[in-house]
């Protein structure tokens, strides 16, 4: 609940403060205190929820988030559109929404772990969370090539971004246009992609998925390359990427569940965090480097290339845990 609160206050200061640093350094606070949030959101579904109803529930719940982001991607456009300076209302409006969630955090009631574990408090250290995340990197094979997998298909997400808004504006797309592509259409995408990955999720090794997903990634980055064709390339493109997100979140938050079985998951998430940042300090430096000395599209065609990578790489295990069974029989 700290990090919920704390992620979102300084966006109720933006009319007092309507300057690009004060933007970035609340963007910022929100992207450091919304993670800190994932690994204990993600415990507590693990405990109050059996993996029958983890993925379904968890789907459920994105889905409204999606529908949701639809309408305020449209109510948001019409609003920059038609009014001077309006927009920096937006911010403490969805901020003080997102703060009344706070309510409903406190009415949760969290189920205990299975077996009483000896409280130990520990004194703070940035090294200790690294030590524990190598750790288990170490212990957990699947889960090592489950992390490297997503650093190759999501550094080439990252690496690509810095292209993709040169790429579009080189093409006169209106900002309305870029905005509701961007919002609206990608929603839809999440929408009807996100019950049907709850659905596999239930049946389907995460590993094998993730691949699914890779793949949608790569798609979208190769379609938008091809936008001289029409319009409606856009459209699709970013419908595909609206389905690939859909995965890659449940996929994602719910992996620290499905790698740490019955142990707690806190740790398991924490590494995925760490490992978002690690390519986020990285990524978009080496891809906005790429765009400004060999061109934008040099910079998607690595993307594409290294969300493939990250296919093959993450669906590796799988093949050989197929070998090893068979061997068995």
């Amino acid at each position: 609940m700290c990090a919920h609160a704390l992620s979102l206050v300084p966006f109720l200061f933006v009319p007092l403060f309507p300057k690009i640093g004060f933007l970035i350094f609340a963007s910022a606070v929100f992207t450091l205190f919304y993670r800190a949030e994932s690994p204990a959101l993600m415990e507590i579904i693990r405990r109050n929820l059996d993996k029958n109803a983890r993925e379904a529930s968890f789907s459920i719940a994105t889905t409204a988030a999606y529908i949701e982001g639809i309408l305020l991607a449209f109510f948001t456009g019409w609003m920059i559109e038609h009014l001077e300076s309006g927009w920096i209302y937006l911010f403490p409006a969805y901020a003080a929404i997102g703060l009344f969630g706070l309510y409903f955090q406190a009415k949760l009631k969290i189920l205990p772990l299975n077996e009483p574990q000896a409280t130990v408090v520990n004194r703070f250290s940035f090294v200790e969370p690294l030590k524990i995340g190598i750790s288990l990197l170490k212990k957990n094979r699947e889960f090592l090539q489950f992390q490297i997998g997503y650093f190759l298909c999501g550094g080439g997400l990252m690496l690509s971004m810095p292209a993709i808004p040169a790429l579009l504006t080189c093409s006169g797309f209106c900002f309305t246009t870029l905005f509701t592509t961007t919002c609206a259409v990608k929603e839809l995408g999440m929408i009807f992609a996100a019950p049907l990955w709850g659905l596999l999720m239930k049946k389907t090794r995460y590993e094998f998925l993730s691949g699914i997903v890779f793949s949608f990634v790569a798609l979208f980055l190769g379609l938008l390359q091809m936008l001289n064709l029409g319009i409606a390339l856009l459209f699709v493109a970013y419908f595909v990427y609206g389905i690939a997100q859909a995965g890659s979140h449940l996929i994602w938050n719910l992996s620290g569940p499905y790698f740490s079985k019955d142990q707690e998951s806190s740790r398991y998430t924490m590494v995925n965090v760490f490992m978002v940042g690690a390519r986020g300090l990285l990524m978009p430096l080496l891809g906005g480097w790429i765009c400004d000395t060999l061109g934008a599209k040099i910079a998607l065609t690595s993307g594409v290339v290294l969300s493939l990578a990250g296919t093959l790489y993450v669906c590796l295990p799988i093949r050989q845990l197929s070998v090893k069974q068979q061997a068995q029989f």
